[in-house]
């Protein structure tokens, strides 16, 4: 039997409640829209990983300097975003649900960032916005 990673329960406990209230409560996009998104998604984590890239390495320079000592924290927990959606990127063209899940993966580190910072309109709208459209487009993953 395979040992059951630590948190994963809560992770998996969450998605379904997430599934529920983007799925079950929010109205659902057109099918069309969500074949448009589908397509469009790994194209949209290369031009973020690519548009990313100038930034973290300013935020490494500034790190380097001893900005200030939370700011490593914070450079770590958007590397590891980054990390994640670049693993998920040839599932992301190929459908497969992997990638799906390291996207969500992703989403969830971000709105830790942004709970971090307290940053509350990013943790609302913007978690909002893409976990609503992640998980309208999850039926497209296998």
């Amino acid at each position: 039997m395979a040992k059951k990673i630590v948190g994963e329960g809560i992770v998996k406990k969450l998605e379904v409640v997430l599934e529920g209230f983007f799925l079950g409560k929010m109205p659902k996009l057109p099918q069309k829209a969500k074949e448009l998104i589908v397509k469009i998604v790994p194209w949209l984590v290369v031009a973020a990983l690519i548009l990313s890239v100038r930034p973290m390495l300013m935020s490494g320079y500034i790190l380097g300097h001893g900005y200030y000592y939370g700011y490593g924290i914070f450079w770590l927990i958007s590397i590891a975003s980054m990390v994640l959606m670049a693993f998920a990127l040839p599932g992301l063209f190929k459908q497969k649900m992997s990638a799906w899940k390291l996207m969500f993966y992703s989403g969830l580190v971000m709105a830790v960032y942004y709970l971090l910072t307290v940053n509350l309109t990013s943790l609302i709208i913007g978690t909002g916005v893409s976990m609503y459209l992640l998980f309208q487009i999850k039926s497209f993953y296998k």
